[in-house]
């Protein structure tokens, strides 16, 4: 009966955000259109042999857009086999969401077990998890699943973490789960991942500093699982030079994005965006509950009530400054800090550290208090199942697999070469430039063509292609080198003497990133799961 009753709790603070992905459908939100969009060029990309995929082949038009050589890849990995099912992308979505949701209340769960909260402590601190506006309105109003996908891989970090403490084995089981946990972390989300590992390691040396065997081993951990993502990571930050991401208004201007202090204590959750300056249609509040346990956080860290667990109430505290503007100084000293374009998304760290705090603060409250704090919690459970999503929207696979756009609010991913202006109304796969002949086209994707030429006099060839590096044309099995100029505008273009060819074209990992990148997570991956095969054949 206990475990029906556990299952029934979790099963109900996992619906109190995912309750409307119960419709045909999926909500209105300002990125969960481009994430399915991603979905179905993921698999478009995988079918043809790019692995792991970097270019988006339909985007742009069909010009390509190489938006998975530099965003958070995990989501895309875990739709893939409902891809290759024939799942429709909307089911997937949901499922992925629903999953991660569950995934972080397990996660929360265990973690504050083997913190050693009692039961009621658990189930209060638990429902604050889930009665969270920032991961609410992420997954109604934002569709950002790679941050609910960070927030729900945090707690099992952090659970793993206790968990190998104590162990006396250098590597174990413990070891290889934390190991991929934290590679997971890395690949959810770009901007939290960077933000979340500052995190874990203020804790980790906040708690151990005196433990050697145990920094050594979280160390080698987090170098592991960077290695074992170096893959993806290698080629987003060597590459990036390559694409307009430094020059756009997202990363330009993430300090006109801080929230006002009265932004952060007001609680109404509504759709909107998010603006220059303090106006905003777009709530940022933390919540009435969060907001009344920070300032209770506040009076026990005075106190000295924090019993040992004083480097979450820090956290909290900085994690909460560091949202409002004051604490610019503090992003202007840490590099890639400024990528965080909106600095109100470290509302969900702050989540993450109020887990502990608020199971600690209700287990020393006294009986009137924790009665004051639990109608609070109905009154929010109330406010939340008020909120709705603005509307819903269904189209087909089609619709998403020929999907032409960017799925990127400021086209950050195109490569700075591309100048071509007219890309909306494609010209034919390939054409002459100049010079006379005749083109006979016998394959033409997304990563790949194959096609003839007889040409009649010397000719520049171009591809209805955006060049970013990676393409080869190879003639006759001889590779050409790429030509640009004013006219060509950062498309594939060569030029050949008259005379017969055959052409093929194909997008590679043939960089120096992407190269030493994928031969340095091969190994990695291999040898974690050697790793894994040999401590459980030991542990049998």
């Amino acid at each position: 009966m206990q475990k029906i009753y556990s299952f029934l709790f979790f099963l109900v603070l996992t619906l109190i955000s995912t309750r409307y992905f119960f419709h045909q459908g999926v909500p209105v939100t300002h990125d969960g259109n481009n994430h399915l969009i991603r979905f179905a060029n993921y698999k478009i990309a995988v079918r043809e042999l790019q692995v792991p995929p970097r270019l988006a082949p339909n985007l742009v038009n069909g010009y390509g857009y190489p938006v998975f050589n530099y965003n958070y890849p995990l989501a895309n990995i875990l739709s893939l086999p409902f891809s290759i099912l024939n799942f429709h992308y909307e089911l997937t979505f949901k499922l992925l969401i629903f999953t991660s949701v569950s995934f972080a209340l397990l996660g929360a769960n265990s973690f504050l077990r083997i913190k050693k909260f009692g039961k009621n402590a658990r189930i209060f601190a638990l429902t604050i998890f889930a009665l969270n506006p920032y991961i609410y309105t992420s997954i109604i109003f934002r569709g950002n699943i790679g941050e609910v996908m960070a927030w729900s891989i945090l707690p099992w970090i952090f659970y793993f973490l206790e968990k190998m403490r104590n162990d006396s084995k250098f590597l174990d089981l413990n070891f290889v789960y934390l190991n991929l946990l934290v590679t997971s972390l890395f690949l959810s989300h770009n901007i939290t991942a960077f933000f979340a590992s500052l995190l874990l390691v203020f804790y980790i040396i906040v708690t151990s500093w005196k433990n050697i065997f145990y920094l050594k081993k979280t160390a080698l951990v987090f170098v592991w699982a960077f290695i074992n993502a170096l893959w993806f990571w290698l080629p987003a930050l060597l590459e990036k030079n390559l694409i307009i991401l430094d020059d756009v208004d997202l990363s330009i201007n993430y300090y006109r994005h801080f929230p006002t202090l009265t932004q952060l204590l007001t609680w109404p959750i509504h759709f909107g965006y998010s603006y220059f300056g303090s106006v905003d249609s777009m709530s940022y509040g933390l919540g009435a509950l969060q907001v009344i346990l920070f300032i209770l956080a506040l009076v026990f860290f005075l106190q000295k009530k924090s019993r040992g667990n004083a480097v979450f109430f820090i956290a909290l505290f900085v994690l909460f400054f560091a949202q409002l503007s004051a604490s610019r100084p503090l992003y202007d000293l840490l590099p890639l800090a400024s990528f965080i374009q909106f600095p109100w998304r470290l509302a969900l760290l702050f989540s993450i550290v109020l887990l502990p705090v608020s199971a600690l603060i209700f287990g020393q409250l006294h009986k009137p208090l924790k009665n004051i704090l639990l109608a609070v919690v109905i009154l929010q459970i109330i406010q939340f199942w008020q909120v709705k999503p603005i509307d819903y929207h269904h189209k087909n696979i089609i619709d998403y697999d020929a999907d032409a756009g960017t799925t990127s609010v400021n086209q950050e991913n195109m490569p700075k070469t591309f100048q071509f202006a007219f890309f909306e109304s494609k010209k034919e796969p390939v054409f002459l430039l100049s010079g006379q002949g005749e083109i006979k086209v016998s394959k033409f994707y997304g990563s790949f063509r194959e096609y003839s030429l007889n040409l009649k006099e010397k000719s520049t060839i171009i591809e209805s292609t955006a060049y970013f590096p990676g393409w080869e044309t190879k003639v006759d099995g001889q590779k050409v080198n790429y030509i640009d100029n004013e006219t060509i505008q950062g498309r594939l273009a060569y030029e050949l003497d008259a005379g017969e060819y055959q052409v093929k074209t194909r997008f590679t990992q043939n960089t120096w990133p992407r190269i030493i990148g994928n031969s340095l997570s091969f190994f990695s991956l291999l040898a974690c799961l050697l790793l894994w095969q040999k401590v459980r054949k030991n542990k049998e």
